[in-house]
């Protein structure tokens, strides 16, 4: 077996991340300081599912496996990307991701490059946040 690359694709994780509109910031407060302590330890306060991060099956999937029972071989592997431009609300199909090029094969890891990447902001343009009427421009 060949040398693997393995490419991070986690957005940054901190405060000031952007976030789905109804959910709190995420807060880091120190509680040991190395000049106090001799060690840095802090407490970190966040709302599951933001940022970056990886769902089991078990929430969606009656009988699925939760986190702690995938192997951790699941998480990496041949990937494959497929452009699939979609307008806001348009459904990624079946036959989207047969028609795909490069070709999915069975087992490969799926990226899909939709353009919905670019909102990944505090955007107005998010559809959840224009779904639920929020917006920061002045009415």
């Amino acid at each position: 077996m060949g040398k693997v690359k393995l490419v991070d694709l986690s957005h940054p994780f901190g405060d000031k991340v952007p976030l789905w509109p109804y959910f709190a910031d995420v807060k880091i407060e120190r509680m040991h300081y190395h000049a106090k302590s001799g060690v840095l330890s802090q407490v970190i306060t966040a709302t599951m599912h933001c940022t970056t991060h990886s769902d089991s099956p078990a929430p969606v999937i009656e009988g699925g496996m939760y986190t702690p029972d995938i192997p951790l071989d699941k998480y990496y592997g041949t990937g494959v990307v497929v452009d699939i431009p979609k307008k806001k609300w348009e459904v990624i199909t079946p036959e989207d991701l047969e028609n795909a090029r490069p070709k999915i094969e069975k087992g490969d890891i799926v990226i899909i490059h939709s353009g919905w990447h670019e909102k990944y902001s505090d955007s107005d343009e998010l559809p959840r946040r224009k779904q639920r009427g929020i917006s920061r421009k002045p009415s």
